[in-house]
C-alpha cells in the first residue's frame, strides 16, 4: 500500500516563476513535451480571467476584504496532491485517474472553500501524475490570537461586579490570513482527512510525528551535488590505492603459492573496486547532466521574478507563433511597428483557419493593467477578430442545409 502525497507552502511576494511552471508558458527539463498535451486545468477561471495570477488577485478583490494588503503577505498557498509513482500509474491504469482527480478537487473545495480554490492543474507530463492546486486563504471571524487569548482569560467571579461591555468588532470579517490556516493542528487535519479521501484507491498517510521534511527538487540536487563532490574526493583515493595495490601485485607474482594465492584474492578486490569506480564515474556524469536543467530552470524562474514582463512577453511570442507568424514579423512586432500579413491566420480556439488580405498587425497594452499585451488586427481585438470571422462562415453554411421532409402517413385501409 503506497502513500498520498500532500504538500502545503505558503510562498510570499510575486509568484510568477511557479505560475510559468504550473501553466507551461516555459517548459521545465524534466517535462516531456511531446505529453504536454494530457496536462489538464481542473478548475474553470470565472470571465475575463486567464492566467493563475489573475484568478488569485480576482479572488482577493471580490472576497470583500476591508483591511489594507501589505505586501509582505501571502497571497496564495501552493498545494501539490499525488501518490507514490507506482501507485498513481496503477490508478491511471486502472482508468480511475479522472475520479480520483474529482476527489482531490472535491476534498480541496471542502477544506478550503470552494471560492478560495483558484486553480488546479493536472501534470501528466512528468514522471508521476499530479496536481498543482492553488488556494486563496480568505477566512472570516476573530484572529487565532484574539480566540486564544480569551480561551487563556480566567472567567469572572458571581461576587464580583460586572465589567462594563464595549461594542465588538464583527465576529464575521472577511480577512486574507494564511496562519489561521496554515496552524499546526490544522496541518495535521489535512494531512488525516487528505489520507482518508484517498484510502479507496490504496494510498494511507505518511508516518505521524516523523522527522522527514520535504525539500524542493533544486535543492535536493544541490545536496546531491555535494556529495558527489565528497564521492569524487573518496576515489582519488582509492585511485591511490588502487596503484599502491598494482605495486605490491607485481612483488607477490615472485613470491611461493602462498603468497600468489593472497595475490588472487587481492586482485579480485581490485577489480571488484575498478568496477565501482567505472560505475561511480558513470553515476556521477549523469547527476551532473541531470542538475544543469534544474540549475537553468532556477535561474529562469529568478529572471521571471524579478521581471515578471517577460513571462507575459513569451506568452505573447507563443500566441504569435499558434497563429501562424514568422519569426521575423514578431520580431518586428516587438519592437512596436505595424506588420502588415497575406495568408492565413489559425484561430486555436475555433480551430480554423482565416485568410487575410494586407492585414495590419499591432501589439498594444491593455489601458488598465499594462503589463498586459494584446494582438490587434486592423486596430480590432485579434480576438474578437476570428470570432466575428467564424460567425460569418456559420452564416453562409446555414443557408445550405436543407429541412428534413415530413414523413407521409399511411392510412389504416379499409
Amino acid at each position: 500500500m503506497g502513500f498520498a502525497v500532500l504538500h502545503i507552502q505558503k510562498p510570499k511576494g510575486n509568484d510568477s516563476g511557479t505560475t510559468a511552471h504550473i501553466e507551461r508558458t516555459v517548459n521545465p527539463a524534466n517535462a516531456d513535451p511531446e505529453r504536454k498535451y494530457l496536462n489538464r486545468n481542473l478548475i474553470e477561471y470565472p470571465d475575463e480571467v486567464e492566467t493563475r495570477t489573475q484568478a488569485i488577485q480576482h479572488r482577493i478583490e471580490n472576497a470583500g476584504i476591508k483591511r489594507k494588503i501589505s505586501h509582505s503577505q501571502v497571497r496564495a498557498l501552493q498545494i501539490m496532491l499525488s501518490g507514490t509513482p507506482e501507485d498513481m500509474h496503477r490508478i491511471q491504469a486502472e482508468g480511475r485517474l479522472d475520479e480520483w482527480c474529482r476527489d482531490n478537487i472535491k476534498w480541496l473545495q471542502d477544506t478550503f472553500g470552494k471560492d478560495n480554490v483558484v486553480s488546479a492543474v493536472l501534470h501528466m507530463d512528468e514522471k508521476t501524475p499530479h496536481i498543482h492546486a492553488t488556494v486563496v486563504p480568505i477566512v472570516t471571524g476573530e484572529r487565532r490570537k484574539e480566540r486564544e487569548k480569551k480561551k487563556r482569560e480566567p472567567k469572572p467571579e458571581q461576587s464580583k461586579p460586572t465589567p462594563k461591555k464595549y461594542r465588538k468588532k464583527p465576529a464575521d470579517v472577511v480577512r486574507l490570513c494564511a496562519d489561521d490556516i496554515m496552524t499546526r493542528d490544522n496541518l495535521k487535519l489535512y494531512q488525516d482527512t487528505y489520507a482518508e479521501k484517498m484510502a479507496k484507491y490504496g494510498l494511507e498517510r505518511g508516518i505521524k510525528g516523523s522527522d522527514a521534511r520535504h525539500i524542493s527538487t533544486p535543492q535536493f540536487y544541490r545536496d546531491l551535488y555535494a556529495k558527489n563532490e565528497d564521492l569524487k574526493e573518496e576515489i582519488e583515493v582509492l585511485q591511490e590505492r588502487k596503484e599502491e595495490v598494482n605495486e605490491k601485485i607485481w612483488d607477490l607474482y615472485d613470491r611461493k603459492d602462498e603468497v600468489r594465492e593472497k595475490f588472487l584474492d587481492m586482485h579480485d578486490y581490485v577489480q571488484k573496486k575498478e568496477k565501482e569506480v567505472a560505475e561511480m564515474e558513470i553515476r556521477l556524469e549523469q547527476l551532473r547532466k541531470d542538475y544543469e536543467p534544474y540549475k537553468a530552470q532556477e535561474d529562469l524562474n529568478t529572471l521571471l521574478e524579478v521581471f515578471p514582463q517577460v513571462a507575459e512577453n513569451l506568452r505573447m511570442v507563443q500566441f504569435c507563433k499558434g497563429i501562424g507568424l514568422a519569426v521575423e514579423n514578431i520580431k518586428e512586432l516587438f519592437t512596436g511597428k505595424e506588420v502588415t500579413i497575406t495568408g492565413k491566420l489559425h484561430s486555436s480556439e475555433h480551430e480554423k483557419y482565416f485568410d487575410v488580405q494586407d492585414a495590419k498587425l499591432q501589439l498594444y497594452k491593455e489601458k488598465k493593467n499594462p503589463d498586459k499585451l494584446h494582438l490587434s488586427l486592423n486596430g480590432q481585438n485579434i480576438i474578437d477578430w476570428f470570432k466575428e470571422q467564424f460567425n460569418k462562415v456559420k452564416q453562409t453554411i446555414k443557408p445550405h442545409i436543407s429541412p428534413a421532409a415530413p414523413k407521409e402517413k399511411k392510412g389504416r385501409g379499409i
